[in-house]
C-alpha cells in the first residue's frame, strides 16, 4: 500500500499529473505506478479519469471512493514529502503543511456556518482552489466581486 499512496499523493500534489510527472516526483517505475493506480481504482474505489490523449493528458481524481468525502485523505496527500519518499521510500508528512491544512478547512467550515447564520447559502461542494489555475482563480475572483458588488449596491438602493 505505500506505493499507493505515494502516487495519490502526487496525483494532489502536481497541478496535472502523467505517468511521467508521477514517476519523476516519486522515484517509482511506470510499471508500479499502473498497478498502483489499478489497485486504487479496483481495491478502494478511487475513481481516477484520463484527461485528454494517451501521450498529452493527465490524471484526475473524480471520486474518493471508499475515502468517502477525501477531506482527511486530501490533506494527508497534500502534506506527504514525495522527495523523502522518492529518496528512502518512506511515508513522512510535512507536519506544519498538515496543521496549516486542517486550520484551512475548520477556518472555511467556520466562514461557511456564519454566511449561514447570516442568511447567505454557501456551497460545500464548491471547487478545489488548489486545482485551478491562476486565471480561473482570477476570473472566479472577479465573478464573485461582481455578483456581491451588485448585491450590495441594490441592497443600499432599496434602504
Amino acid at each position: 500500500m505505500n506505493y499507493e499512496i505515494a502516487v495519490l499523493a502526487a496525483l494532489v500534489q502536481l497541478e496535472k499529473p502523467t505517468k511521467p510527472s508521477i514517476t519523476g516526483k516519486t522515484g517509482i517505475s511506470d510499471q508500479r505506478v499502473n498497478l498502483a493506480i489499478k489497485n486504487l481504482r479496483d481495491l478502494l474505489d478511487v475513481r481516477i479519469s484520463r484527461i485528454g490523449s494517451n501521450k498529452t493528458g493527465y490524471y484526475h481524481i473524480d471520486s474518493w471512493g471508499a475515502f468517502e468525502s477525501g477531506k482527511k485523505v486530501l490533506r494527508k496527500a497534500r502534506a506527504l514529502n514525495l522527495d523523502s519518499y522518492k529518496n528512502d521510500r518512506t511515508v513522512t508528512y510535512d507536519s506544519n503543511r498538515l496543521k496549516k491544512l486542517y486550520s484551512d478547512e475548520v477556518k472555511l467550515n467556520n466562514y461557511r456556518h456564519s454566511l449561514k447564520l447570516e442568511g447567505f447559502q454557501a456551497s460545500i461542494d464548491g471547487p478545489d482552489l488548489e486545482q485551478l489555475s491562476k486565471n480561473e482563480r482570477r476570473k472566479l475572483r472577479e465573478d464573485i466581486k461582481r455578483k456581491f458588488t451588485r448585491q450590495h449596491a441594490s441592497s443600499a438602493s432599496s434602504a
